[in-house]
């Protein structure tokens, strides 16, 4: 990376040297207090244990995060995977490395997947054909020009499709359409059959003009002809008989009076001096007789007048009954003719239909069941929706391709603006056009530096204003020599004071280091297990304890727990807790990429490990726990995530 110490580009987002920052050499020598954090999830990718944990740990650290991973291949898959994951969430991210081959790798493992937009920025003692063909299509010169053309015939297939679309969509709706106007006219023949049906089956009207109602007026004249005469008689007959009754009423007070001893003479008759003569009662009885007979003569006489005028009436009624019936007959060929009319095209439109909706059937739509303005109103309704959606995709489309056509090469910049993960070697930061902008802010969230062992103090100050966080990955032990220093110093040195892993390697052994920020200085196996070795820091306090090699970390835990009654679980990732069958489990996902084992680890509480990584803690409820306890119990026991992860 000696390129890097003399870059001066002006008007380039490279900032001019300047001394490292103050935190940075806080940091350095331990007077610089980093804030916590915790991992996040990330999203599904195959990864074992100890890639997900640095993963996980980088893309949430805020601030500066060390990958001490010597191995090649080991560290491009995490460095490839993190810029990956960094991009999924919305933030750009720059890689550096010194090895354009390195460089041409982590691209492509970046842009496997189709999500995510890469480019490999070139220096300028770099062919712009690289070897690899799929980074030789990500280079800035080949993306700009690709996506463009990419972007273009996207847009113009987009057009095409959105067109065609619409043309299926008018199509379509032009079917719902003749399927709703079927369905209209289909009710209207119902609503005039059943018209007919019920003209045919009334009695016929007399239509004013009509030969029918001046054969009834007709009729009705004779009627009243005939009718008169009968009614004057019944007339005549109704008095006579008013008369009657009331002659024979009298004659019956006349007779009540005459025998009523007690009933005196009236006023006028003593007036005139006239006694009230003598009651013959034969008299009286004959006279009533007479009066009863007359009145039922008259009553006999009107009965028989009404009788007349009935006769009329009913001769009247039949004759309409008569002339109607033959009228109906008369009429219902030409009925019985329009209603057979409209069911053959009742039967004529229901066809149509069933092949209109066949036709929709065959465009995807649902047919109605029902033949009804209803049921095909709702169906023209969707199709008509749906041509409108269409054609509002078409005209967004066509807009579109018409901002691209207008945009002409200002679109190859816009589309480099739009990479989210840019690939190069430092010698790209002074060449490649992806890096022209403003200098203001900070143009990536995220920095990953490559071969970090390399990288100075110097250099990390002069690259650190490219991003708000950075990574530095590579071997702490290695490093080149330059100026007589090595340059792995600041690596190794970032390593040394940021680690604070409770867990580690110290060659093949497992270590467990209780005191992690105070270094060893004696060193001596245990009394009954010789294969393990105790460290201890100044004045005697324990530091750490080595496991013998392929130890499991099982039995690492379970010797803790009897030994020293300590448990330092390791977790990977985020945390996940289950509740099932009177059991409450903290798990990591992250770390159930293998299998593992559990181990008894004291008062109900099992833990189990995967991968060295510590894959879930149970807590046995009967013995007391619940979700409060469990949580401090870990708090008490599990520290920060630390910003080193060792990848051996």
């Amino acid at each position: 990376m000696s390129s890097i110490l003399s870059l001066r580009p002006p008007g380039r987002v490279i900032a001019e040297p300047a001394p490292p920052r103050p935190w940075l050499a806080r940091v350095l020598v331990g007077e610089c207090e980093l804030p916590p954090f915790l991992p996040v999830p990330l999203p599904a990718f195959p990864r074992s244990a100890a890639e997900a944990d640095a993963v996980s740990r980088a893309l949430a650290c805020p601030d500066l995060f060390v990958l001490d991973a010597p191995d090649r291949a080991a560290r491009e898959r995490i460095v490839a995977d993190l810029a990956r994951c960094a991009a999924l969430r919305g933030e750009r991210v720059l890689v550096l490395s010194p090895d354009p081959v390195a460089a041409d790798r982590l691209v492509e493992m970046a842009a496997s997947d189709a999500a995510v937009k890469a480019i490999r920025a070139l220096a300028d003692d770099e062919n712009p054909h690289r070897p690899s063909p799929v980074a030789n299509r990500l280079t800035t010169a080949a993306a700009g020009r690709g996506r463009v053309d990419g972007v273009r015939r996207t847009a113009e297939n987009e057009f095409r499709a959105a067109a065609a679309e619409l043309a299926a969509a008018e199509a379509v709706a032009t079917v719902a359409a003749a399927l709703k106007a079927l369905a209209d006219r289909f009710a209207a023949l119902e609503a005039t059959r059943a018209e007919l049906t019920a003209a045919r089956e009334a009695p016929p009207t007399a239509e004013p003009g009509t030969p029918f109602a001046a054969d009834l007026a007709r009729l009705a004249a004779a009627a009243d002809a005939a009718r008169q005469p009968l009614l004057a008689e019944r007339t005549a007959a109704t008095a006579r008989r008013a008369a009657a009754d009331a002659a024979l009423a009298a004659a019956k007070q006349y007779r009540s009076d005459a025998t009523d001893p007690a009933k005196k003479s009236g006023f006028f008759a003593r007036l005139l001096h006239k006694p009230k003569p003598p009651a013959d009662p034969a008299e009286l009885d004959r006279m009533v007789a007479d009066a009863e007979h007359a009145a039922k003569d008259a009553a006999g006489r009107e009965a028989a007048a009404q009788a007349d005028v009935d006769a009329v009436d009913r001769r009247h009624a039949a004759e309409v009954e008569q002339r109607s019936a033959a009228e109906a007959a008369a009429r219902r060929p030409d009925f019985d003719a329009k209603l057979a009319a409209l069911a053959a095209e009742r039967d004529e439109v229901a066809g149509r239909f069933v092949l209109t909706g066949k036709e929709l059937t065959r465009a995807g739509v649902p047919t109605p069941v029902q033949l009804t303005p209803d049921a095909a109103g709702r169906v023209a309704a969707e199709t008509d929706a749906k041509r409108a959606a269409a054609a509002a995709r078409r005209t967004a489309a066509r807009a579109r391709l018409d901002d691209l056509t207008a945009a002409g090469s200002e679109l190859s910049g816009r589309t480099l603006a739009e990479a989210r993960v840019v690939v190069g070697t430092p010698g790209s930061l002074a060449a490649d056009p992806v890096f022209v902008g403003p200098a203001s802010e900070p143009p990536f969230a995220l920095l990953i530096l490559d071969h970090a062992e390399d990288v100075g103090e110097a250099d990390f100050a002069r690259l650190s204003p490219l991003a708000g966080r950075w990574v530095l990955a590579g071997d702490p032990m290695g490093g080149s020599e330059r100026n007589g220093r090595r340059g792995g110093a600041l690596l190794a040195r970032l390593a040394k004071r940021l680690d604070r892993d409770g867990w580690g390697r110290d060659g093949d052994r497992l270590v467990v280091r209780l005191l992690p920020d105070s270094p060893v200085t004696a060193r001596e196996p245990l009394l009954d297990h010789p294969d393990v070795e105790l460290r201890f820091a100044a004045g005697g306090a324990l530091a750490a304890i080595a496991f013998p090699a392929r130890l499991p970390a099982a039995d690492a835990h379970r010797f803790l727990a009897d030994q020293l009654g300590e448990c330092r679980p390791r977790p990977c990732g985020p945390v996940v807790w289950h509740d099932a069958d009177g059991v409450l489990t903290a798990c990591w996902p992250a770390a159930e990429t293998t299998a593992g084992d559990w181990a008894d680890v004291g008062d109900g509480v099992r833990l189990r490990t995967a991968g060295g990584f510590t894959a879930a803690v149970a807590f046995d409820a009967s013995a007391g726990w619940d979700r409060a306890a469990a949580e401090a119990w870990l708090a008490a026991r599990v520290p920060p995530p630390g910003r080193v992860a060792v990848v051996r």
